[in-house]
């Protein structure tokens, strides 16, 4: 008889076991959940997201040359709703010593929206942009949007993320613009943003974002920006970073300035 209760307790204790781990790992979240639908995992509690980004680049000889560009990204979610901060800031300090010429520039962009998950794939969105730019001479741009996108895994370790949106737009300029064909006042656009990253390993991943937004009155006005980012850990949270970044703003060559501009990057990435 013995024998049997102490077979059965064993039996009853590995099941309870069993049962605490199966309900522990239900809800945990995915390791990179911020990237993936909130409808795929079963987590109540929030949960919270922090990534920065910082990297330098310096050129010596007739042209000094000094940048340092940084961002920082907050993620929060709470059931169906994700809240995203992103806040970005490029300072360059140029020098052209022959001339005895120097030439500082500035650009900073503050993004802030809300994701709510209709279902497992389908996502609403509404948000807010400021803008600066000294180089495009752009004091603020404003932009208040909304829309609906898709978001999921669309094969393994491969997340695909795509928003189309409308929004109202209002830019200020830091020079007098009446005389230039410029967009004046508040205007709509159409907007199109989307992200890919594929997770290679926990030490490997590759990311590219997409963006272009449109004038919906006249078409010929817009812009638009690709990146690229290849991270390669070193310790955890720490990776290091490889980045292009490519944009196009229609505006810019209406005023007479470089509509194209070109980043290359090497830096170092924090997540947590």
């Amino acid at each position: 008889m013995k024998k049997y209760l102490i077979t059965g307790l064993i039996i009853i204790c590995s099941s309870l076991n069993f049962l605490i781990a199966q309900t522990a790992s239900e809800k945990m979240p995915s390791p990179q959940w911020w990237l993936n639908s909130s409808l795929t995992d079963s987590v109540d509690q929030y949960l919270f997201h922090v990534e920065g980004q910082y990297s330098y680049t310096k050129m010596t000889g007739a042209l000094k040359n000094e940048m340092h560009s940084g961002s920082v990204r907050l993620i929060v979610r709470k059931n169906i709703f994700t809240n995203h901060t992103d806040y970005m800031i490029d300072k360059m300090n140029l020098m052209i010593e022959n001339l005895g010429m120097s030439y500082a520039t500035e650009s900073q962009v503050f993004t802030d929206y809300l994701d709510v998950d209709i279902t497992s794939l389908l996502f609403g969105e509404a948000g807010f942009i400021w803008e600066r730019d000294n180089t495009l001479y752009l004091e603020n741009r404003y932009s208040l949007y909304a829309g609906i996108g898709l978001n999921g895994l669309i094969y393994e370790k491969h997340y695909l993320k795509i928003l189309v949106a409308a929004g109202r737009v209002n830019q200020e300029y830091t020079i007098p613009v009446e005389a230039y064909n410029v967009a004046k006042g508040a205007h709509t656009e159409f907007y199109i943003r989307q992200n890919y990253k594929y997770v290679i390993d926990q030490r490997f991943s590759f990311m590219e974002q997409a963006y272009y937004l449109t004038n919906m009155t006249d078409s010929k006005r817009y812009r638009m920006g690709v990146g690229l980012n290849f991270s390669i850990g070193i310790i955890q949270p720490v990776s290091f970073v490889l980045g292009y970044l490519y944009k196009f703003d229609k505006e810019s060559e209406l005023l007479g300035i470089t509509a194209e501009n070109t980043t290359q990057t090497i830096g170092i990435n924090i997540s947590l």
